[in-house]
């Protein structure tokens, strides 16, 4: 799965580090920063008033009124940029003129008809009731009905009105337009118009803000036309609003100055002169604002916006800079009680308070509304400016404890407050503190205006802290940047890449490294920096650079006591690199010289691995287990014996690998590669398929090393564990831990993929196919690729999406007819299309597999299914051919047994009962205890049965069990034909057994009159008349069918044999009329010819015993019958008998 051999970096380094203090750069950052204030973004807030509703009078409807327009009010405020208030929508607009109740009145009708009157009246009603849809639609018909009534006007007035109220405001506009255009002269014309400008504002408020524009134009033709309105305040209210939301902000103002001063009485003068305020504002026409705002406090003191008012008035003065002013508005209107807008008000008077340097002032009053207003959106900014406020008041207390504060809120004032927190503690002598914060915020703080002030307080915060010294070594990398040309910059340089190394960042180690050569060639550092850079670029698999500067340091080191080492890590780099050889070569070259038991174990570890990586695991165990003996406590002789394990594994000696495994784990508890420990071990077991132990040995690898390179592939080996034990649920789940915490991974595609299959295993088919999808996107592999297709294909097919099953199957097959799988695509495919109705194409599909696969295990049912389309179209002869080769490639009995069975049924069908015959017989000899087994008895004796072999038949029945049956209808066949064949043996009593048999047992068998009819017959035969009058009745009423009429036929021979004349006529007559008369089934046709005939029957026979007066009634009616006969059924046999009667008859 992988092969990473763990890299360990040098644990100690001769060189002393630099500690010394000198030139270390401070910054006093107390006044870096001073407050930023902008303007203020004019975005004036409409608060709401008090409902407000325009009635109309309606003077031929009881002088009923209706409601015109309603409001609710929005009460959120919103905020736009955390400074000021944004403009409020006053009003949310509900369709105008609702007709809730029209009352009745005899004037309606008095020059209509009286139809149109009564219809108008119904409509009325309905409005009346609030079915405003059906009350439309019965308008809509008077209108079409009624063009010329004089109530139309009004109907389609009343129409508008109830598409209004359903919110059509397409439709309704468009009838109030025709109700204008087409009836001027009308009396509602003036409210028409008003409806026609509601409708178009209602329908902006809904979405279509295009109609604002159009609403003003209606409010300004209504107020144009009928300018002494009893709306004329409304209207020119909802003037001003659409031309502000249709943007005609300055023509808004004027119609609401014009409302202002025509109407000051109206209840919407506040409003307006409130809007007007607030759209100056927005203008930016701060001094025009401010007079508006005094307008409306001179007048209107007592209303509910007035306090938002003197706000709004504070807003003005300080977008003009008069901040004095300002501030007595805005603390004026924070002290109204139950002021929604206070928090703004006390925001906006601290503000003014910072602009005149007040920063005591200031700090109370931001203080204050985190206080006060706990929930307010200017909050968290309040909470730090306080704390900055009182910080530079000097008030250091109350500094930290707000600005802590902020930055536990967290949010976009958390990185500045922190700066400033920090500032305060370092003033505060607490160093320690500032450099803790000052570090926990440096990654929030990344892009942002404060970044550079927390790393410069950072820095400060170390230098506080002489005991933690070596600590600061972090920041000697900066300091060397921005001060190159000081002494301490060498060895802080130094510093800074030892440090790196140490704390494993090895790409900064390495360019600090090659940085300290490039600035410092001649420094005595030299070569501790080389090697530092070295170790770095090795950890980081820069390996030929690592190599080459091993090289030269072992070159140019030679004096040195640490060149054995150098040479080892020189082997190391070159192992890495696969270059095996070198390996051996640069080990030999100083093996002989080893006299410390741990680089000799090193030694012989590199070689025992080098000789792993080339398969020659003989040489490979040698080597390794001469490294383990040597020394059991050098660094890595845990990992020599981890290659050890695998070289056993290797080998084939899996138990060997699992004890050489666990032997480190209880030998090496704190191993540094235990994560490559229980790795490996997962992997040992999993071969050995102990998966309960292999998962378990995975999930020590994330429970103990979860940052380790391994954590990927071992929640991967977990995955697969689970699902071999088998446990979906969990295979699922860890693929997707996989997916989610290492998206970038190698292993992600495969990860996708198993996770596909887990969930394809849960019944998860719309997941899989996802993960299906994203395998076929990022795979590079085109196997891998077409296997997730294929899987894709299948899922589809779970979630009952044939037809894209059918594509993707296609597509495969067409673009890739020789992958390995293509007869299971093929497979797929016919099933795919078979579940969308695509007979002909899935016949072709499995005919395809079967000709293109025919040694596939899936062949055998390929052909079957092929045979089952052409049984489907009653194409025997082609069903009997491929059922035939299905039988004889078959391996699984389940189809060998169903082929050999519908090739028997394929030869029955076509009339060939003998082959038919031998066909079940070898079924059943090949698959005695088949689940077709009885069915194939059975068909044995329909064969017999067919063939008028009723004692074979009888036989062949007697030995089926029916609960082995596949189907009710079979049972009941078997009961009703194995009863007909010992009738047809007249074995009376036998036969009765079966078909009571069938009426007991299956009740509701279609088979039931039939079965009755035989049970008639047998006691018909046996002379018990009374029995086969009831079962003959049982039979008439249980069916509608041939057995039916058969039924009445013999009920009426009977009563005729007993002379009961008027019985038998009756029981033909049922025959002859009923059954669907002459639209009766084919098969009943031939009986009632038999009846009528029998009917003329009848009447003879009475003519003989009839009175001289009744005889002619009789011969009229056997007439009848008879002519009946020979007319109704010409073929019949019984017509020439009624012809030759009807001749005698002629004669009388």
């Amino acid at each position: 799965m992988i092969d990473n051999d763990v890299k360990k970096a040098a644990k100690s380094f001769s060189t002393p580090k630099f500690s010394s203090r000198n030139g270390f750069l401070r910054r006093n950052n107390e006044t870096s920063r001073n407050f930023r204030h902008n303007k203020v973004n004019r975005s004036p807030l409409r608060p709401s008033p008090s409902a407000c509703t325009l009635l109309t009078n309606n003077e031929d409807r009881c002088s009923m009124l209706s409601q015109y327009l309603g409001f609710s009010s929005l009460n959120a405020r919103c905020v736009t940029d955390g400074t000021e208030p944004c403009r409020r929508a006053r009003y949310v607009f509900i369709p105008a003129l609702l007709l809730l109740m029209i009352c009745g009145s005899s004037a309606w009708g008095q020059e209509s008809s009286q139809e149109a009157a009564l219809f108008f009246s119904d409509v009325v009603n309905y409005q009346n009731a609030g079915e405003f849809e059906l009350a439309a639609d019965e308008w809509k018909k008077f209108v079409e009905k009624f063009p010329n009534d004089p109530l139309a006007a009004k109907a389609q007035n009343y129409l508008a009105v109830c598409q209004l109220q359903l919110k059509k405001y397409s439709d309704a506009i468009a009838n109030f337009e025709t109700v204008l255009k087409k009836y001027p002269q009308a009396d509602f014309r003036e409210e028409a118009m008003l409806n026609l400008a509601s409708a178009n504002y209602a329908w902006a408020q809904n979405g279509n803000q295009a109609k604002y524009k159009d609403a003003a134009e209606r409010f300004s033709t209504l107020l144009k036309d009928y300018p002494k309105t009893e709306f004329a305040d409304q209207a020119q209210y909802f003037l001003g609003e659409s031309l502000y939301l249709s943007g005609q902000k300055e023509q808004s103002i004027a119609a609401y100055d014009q409302l202002v001063k025509a109407y000051p009485k109206s209840p919407l003068a506040p409003d307006a002169l409130y809007a007007k305020g607030v759209t100056l504002e927005e203008i930016k026409k701060y001094g025009e604002a401010q007079k508006a705002y005094d307008q409306f406090l001179a007048a209107y003191a007592s209303n509910p916006l007035a306090t938002e008012v003197t706000m709004r008035k504070g807003e003005a003065l300080l977008q003009q800079n008069q901040f004095a002013d300002a501030e007595k508005l805005f603390e004026q209107a924070s002290q109204k009680q139950g002021f929604d807008l206070a928090d703004h008000a006390m925001y906006r008077l601290a503000f003014c308070a910072l602009q005149r340097d007040e920063l005591l002032k200031a700090g109370n009053a931001y203080a204050r509304i985190p206080l006060d207003f706990p929930k307010s959106a200017y909050a968290p900014e309040a909470t730090m400016l306080a704390g900055r406020c009182y910080y530079r008041a000097g008030r250091l207390d109350d500094a930290a404890r707000w600005l802590a504060a902020a930055g536990r809120q967290g949010g976009q004032f958390e990185v500045e407050a922190a700066h400033w927190l920090a500032r305060v503690y370092l003033q505060q002598g607490k160093a320690a503190e500032a450099e803790a914060l000052a570090k926990a915020m440096l990654p929030k703080a990344a892009g942002s205006d404060f970044q550079v002030d927390l790393k410069m307080d950072m820095a400060d915060a170390v230098y506080e802290q002489p005991q933690r010294s070596k600590e600061s070594i972090a920041l000697y990398e900066r300091i060397a940047k921005d001060h190159p040309d000081t002494p301490e910059a060498p060895q802080a340089l130094y510093n800074a890449a030892f440090a790196a190394l140490e704390t494993r960042d090895f790409a900064k180690a390495s360019a600090l490294s090659d940085e300290f050569a490039k600035k410092y060639p001649q420094d005595q550092s030299r070569l501790d920096a080389m090697y530092v850079g070295a170790e770095a670029k090795l950890q980081t698999d820069k390996l030929a650079e690592a190599e080459q500067s091993l090289k030269t340091l072992v070159n140019e080191g030679k004096a040195r006591p640490e060149v054995a080492r150098w040479q080892l890590r020189l082997a190391l780099t070159q192992y890495l690199q696969n270059k095996f050889a070198d390996v051996e070569k640069t080990v030999a070259s100083v093996q002989s010289s080893l006299k410390d038991a741990d680089l000799l174990a090193q030694a012989n570890y590199l070689v025992g691995a080098s000789a792993f990586q080339q398969s020659q695991f003989d040489k490979a165990q040698q080597a390794l287990d001469a490294s383990v003996k040597a020394s059991t406590s050098w660094a890595q002789a845990d990992e020599a014996r981890l290659m050890l394990a695998r070289t056993l594994h290797a080998k084939g000696d899996t138990t060997g690998a699992i004890q050489q495994a666990q032997g480190i784990l209880s030998s090496y508890p704190n191993s540094q590669i235990l994560d490559q420990v229980h790795f490996r071990l997962g992997e040992f077991l999993f071969a050995a398929n102990r998966f309960d132990e292999a998962a378990a040995a995975y999930a020590q690898v994330l429970a103990k090393s979860p940052n380790s390179t391994l954590a990927p592939h071992a929640i991967y080996g977990q995955a697969w564990a689970y699902l071999k034990q088998p446990n979906a649920a969990k295979a699922d789940q860890a693929f997707g831990e996989l997916i989610t915490k290492h998206s970038g991974h190698e292993l992600i595609v495969d990860a996708y993929t198993g996770r596909a299959i887990a969930r394809r295993s849960e019944g998860k088919f719309k997941e899989a196919i996802d993960d299906l999808n994203q395998v076929v996107a990022k795979s590079k592999d085109p196997t891998q690729k077409l296997e997730a297709e294929y899987l894709k294909g299948v899922s589809l097919v779970d979630v009952k999406n044939p037809a894209e099953a059918e594509k993707v199957f296609t597509a495969i097959h067409q673009q890739n007819p020789k992958f390995v799988s293509d007869d299971k695509v093929l497979y797929e495919l016919a099933w795919a299309q078979r579940a969308q109705g695509k007979g002909d194409a899935s016949n072709a599909s499995f005919q395809e597999l079967a000709k293109a696969h025919p040694q596939s295990p899936l062949a055998a049912e390929a052909m079957y299914h092929v045979g089952e389309s052409y049984y489907a179209k009653d194409n025997f002869a082609e069903a009997e051919t491929w059922y035939t080769s299905s039988a004889n490639q078959a391996k699984a009995p389940e189809i060998g047994e169903k082929a050999l069975y519908k090739q028997a049924w394929s030869q029955y069908q076509q009339g060939k009962t003998k082959e038919a015959l031998d066909g079940f017989g070898s079924q059943i000899t090949k698959f005695p205890n088949g689940p077709l087994a009885s069915d194939a008895i059975f068909m044995q004796g329909e064969c017999f049965y067919k063939d008028k072999q009723y004692d074979a038949a009888l036989d062949s029945y007697g030995r089926v069990d029916p609960k082995r049956l596949s189907s009710d209808e079979m049972r009941s066949l078997l009961m009703l034909h194995a009863g007909q064949s010992a009738s047809q043996q007249k074995l009376w009593g036998e036969a009765k057994k079966w078909f009571t048999q069938l009426v007991d047992q299956l009740p509701s068998s279609p088979l039931l009159g039939e079965t009755y009819y035989e049970i008639g017959w047998a006691n018909y035969n046996e002379k018990k008349t009374p029995e086969a009058i009831e079962y003959f009745n049982k039979a008439a009423e249980e069916s509608r069918g041939l057995a039916g009429a058969r039924a009445r036929f013999m009920l009426g021979e009977i009563y005729f044999e007993q002379k009961k004349y008027e019985d038998a006529l009756g029981q033909f007559k049922r025959v002859v009329y009923g059954f669907g008369g002459e639209q009766a089934l084919d098969s009943v046709k031939p009986w009632q010819a038999k009846c009528a005939y029998e009917i003329g029957r009848c009447n003879e026979v009475q003519i003989r015993m009839a009175a001289p007066a009744e005889k002619a009634a009789f011969v009229d009616e056997a007439k009848k019958f008879y002519a009946l006969v020979v007319q109704r059924f010409p073929q019949a046999a019984e017509a020439k008998l009624a012809q030759a009667r009807l001749e005698a008859l002629a004669q009388l």
